[in-house]
């Protein structure tokens, strides 16, 4: 374990988090942090959050998993079921 460094909290309320640990944990401007209370020690953690790349990535993925072995859909049969679809919220809107 590497030994405490000691940090103040200033008049807003805000801490600086030493340089070397930024350094080491690659904590930039705008990194986004947890922090949670367990009795009177604060445990800070890095929040990694997917790029909207990497995420819609993920969904396609998982559709496509849901989707296996499934029979695409014709043109025609997609245009039917949109069709459908208005129908019954046409008539019940009436």
């Amino acid at each position: 374990m590497e030994e405490p460094e000691i940090a103040i909290v200033g008049t807003k309320g805000q801490i600086v988090i030493p340089q070397e640990m930024r350094r080491k944990l690659a904590i930039r401007p705008k990194t986004k942090m947890a922090i949670y209370r367990k009795d009177d020690k604060l445990v800070m953690t890095k929040i990694s959050l997917p790029t909207v790349g990497d995420e819609l990535k993920q969904l396609f993925e998982e559709i496509d998993e849901q989707n296996r072995g499934r029979k695409i859909p014709s043109d025609r049969e997609v245009l039917k079921e949109i069709q459908t679809h208005r129908k019954e919220r046409a008539d019940k809107g009436a």
